[in-house]
């Protein structure tokens, strides 16, 4: 029995035990899982972590790669910035007369300039008593400079309105003036020169005159001479070739329409006909525009400070193919601009027909036409001018030949046009002038021989200028001109004495119209122009010219076809008369 129970008892004890120990397990199972909870937990929470920690590294990395690519864009930048820097040459800087902007090498300039003269005066007419005016003359901005080193160029427009009044040229295009490029490259050296040859396109004065081609800012007088202003050809589009040495200059080229003429378009060449065959086809009608070939060489063999000796000689070859006075007046109707050496006062005295015979309409032609009595005409001039000290001299003489065609002069007058004259005519003109600076400025050191457009002269150096203390630079001039438009064996009173006989005395058609066509009858002038200069500072000019007219031979032209636009003349009135004109100006230029 006692084992029995003791049986029991360690059953019961073992029972407990295992009791226990299960509960022990179930008790650790339990924990064991809830403790797994945790760590579950925890370890979500790592990884969130850990992946917030990779979105951030990653965006730390892009930005750092973004701020490094920044960094590296900006140094590149900085750097080429740099390099630019370091590539761009410092600039030089000027005002002096014009804003003057040039780079260290020299390689690259520009000027800002321009010009304003302002006329005014009256002229004592021995018909008319005295009549004043006043006026602008020209007033120019204009810009010039270099560019890569050879190139070279220039603009320049003037403002002051149309010049000498319709229908004579009423320019074109606004008011251009100079407006050309150029090349001076080594490509183009010459043997015996230091700088080489230059190559010149544009709108500028073709080479011819030596008064012509200087420029009105330093001119002795307030105008140019009658000659010049007739014979000498202005700015014209053109191409041209040129080259200087340390004493000479050469320069020729082939120009044609400018600027500065009444109209840029040719007339009709050759005119519709009726019954035109239909084999035919089509007839050219347009016409052709003129050309010139121009060219002038000048030589210094006294060339120092303080003395000069300045030759030269021009010539130009003119085709007019299908022009006439209209577009091409400035040789066709040669004089007929001329102002009898004051602009302003607008008195003109001198001026041909229209040597081309204008435009006709003969028999079975449909509308007018070019009437082609001009062949050619050939201009020469030869210049001459010296300086000693204060006291300085120069001389041109120019001359024209204009030659034309019989024919065509013929079939003009059966149409009914005015075509006087004959195969041949010459004109010419000359002018003579001396000058003395009473403050002791040297002409000679003003000479140039590297201007583009030939020797000429600069801007006198002015010994006491007012802005010093000074008065600046006075001068005194004389010059005598004259210019012959007459060709022909009946001029001046004498010819208007024969037609006034044959038209109204004892009118006889035939005599008239023989005597009134004998030859072409463009007036004669001679002149003598006293002028004060002053010079107070660079940029400042003051001008007095006194123009007495020692001669005055009237024209016989057709001013009378036109009603409106035409300086007033006084025809035969005025042969014999002499005119006084005076004129002052006063110009600033930068």
């Amino acid at each position: 029995m006692k084992t029995q129970a003791r049986l029991v008892m360690n059953f019961q004890g073992w029972k407990h035990v295992a009791a226990s120990g299960l509960v022990a397990v179930l008790s650790t199972t339990a924990a064991h899982a809830a403790s797994s909870d945790v760590i579950e937990a925890r370890l979500r929470a790592l990884e969130a972590e850990i992946a917030k920690l990779r979105r951030e590294a990653r965006q730390a990395k892009e930005d750092a790669l973004q701020a490094t690519q920044s960094a590296q864009r900006s140094a590149a930048k900085a750097e080429a910035a740099h390099a630019a820097t370091s590539l761009m040459p410092p600039v030089f800087v000027a005002f002096k007369n014009g804003l003057f902007v040039e780079s260290a090498d020299k390689a690259y300039n520009f000027k800002i300039g321009g010009r304003m003269q302002f006329d005014g005066g009256g002229a004592a007419q021995p018909l008319n008593g005295w009549s004043g005016q006043a006026g602008v003359r020209q007033v120019r901005l204009e810009v010039e400079g270099k560019a890569a080193k050879y190139w070279f160029y220039k603009l320049q427009y003037d403002f002051a309105g149309s010049q000498y009044g319709t229908p004579f040229n009423a320019p074109v295009q606004g008011g251009i003036r100079d407006f050309y490029l150029g090349l001076q490259h080594p490509i183009l050296a010459l043997p015996f020169t230091k700088e080489p040859a230059f190559i010149h396109i544009g709108s500028y004065f073709e080479p011819f005159s030596l008064e012509f081609t200087a420029s009105s800012r330093f001119r002795d007088f307030i105008e140019r001479a009658m000659a010049v202003e007739a014979i000498a050809p202005s700015r014209h589009l053109g191409a041209a070739i040129g080259a200087y040495g340390d004493n000479w200059t050469a320069k020729g080229g082939i120009f044609t329409t400018s600027f500065e003429d009444l109209n840029t378009n040719p007339a009709v060449g050759v005119p519709p006909l009726l019954g035109v065959p239909a084999r035919a086809g089509w007839v050219p009608s347009g016409g052709g525009q003129y050309f010139d070939l121009t060219g002038r060489l000048t030589y210094a063999p006294i060339m120092t400070e303080h003395d000069l000796l300045h030759v030269g000689v021009s010539g130009r070859y003119h085709q007019p193919n299908s022009a006439t006075g209209l577009s091409d007046d400035r040789v066709l109707r040669i004089g007929n601009r001329i102002r009898s050496e004051a602009y302003i006062l607008n008195q003109g005295l001198l001026g041909t027909p229209d040597l081309s015979c204008g435009t006709v309409a003969l028999p079975g032609w449909t509308s007018a036409a070019a009437a082609h009595c001009v062949n050619n005409v050939q201009s020469f001039g030869v210049e001459l001018s010296a300086a000693h000290g204060p006291f300085s001299l120069q001389a041109e003489y120019l001359g024209q030949q204009v030659n034309r065609n019989t024919t065509n002069i013929a079939l003009a007058r059966l149409a009914g046009a005015f075509a006087p004259g004959g195969a041949s005519h010459y004109f010419s003109g000359f002018y003579l002038y001396g000058q003395w600076y009473l403050t002791g400025e040297e002409r000679a050191a003003a000479y140039d021989v590297t201007n583009k457009l030939g020797a000429n002269f600069n801007q006198i150096t002015i010994k006491h200028p007012m802005s010093a203390g000074g008065f600046g630079a006075v001068g005194l001039a004389a010059r005598y001109s004259a210019l012959n438009l007459n060709s022909g064996p009946y001029s001046g009173s004498r010819l208007y004495n024969m037609l006034a006989y044959t038209t109204l005395i004892a009118p006889n058609p035939v005599a008239a119209s023989y005597i009134g066509n004998a030859g072409v009858v463009g007036g004669r002038q001679q002149n003598i122009t006293l002028g004060l200069n002053w010079y107070p500072d660079n940029g400042f000019h003051f001008q007095f010219n006194w123009v007495h007219v020692l001669q005055a031979s009237a024209p016989l032209n057709d001013y009378a076809l036109f009603t409106t636009g035409v300086p007033t003349r006084q025809g035969p009135y005025f042969n014999g008369a002499h005119p006084d004109l005076f004129e002052a100006r006063a110009q600033v230029y930068w």
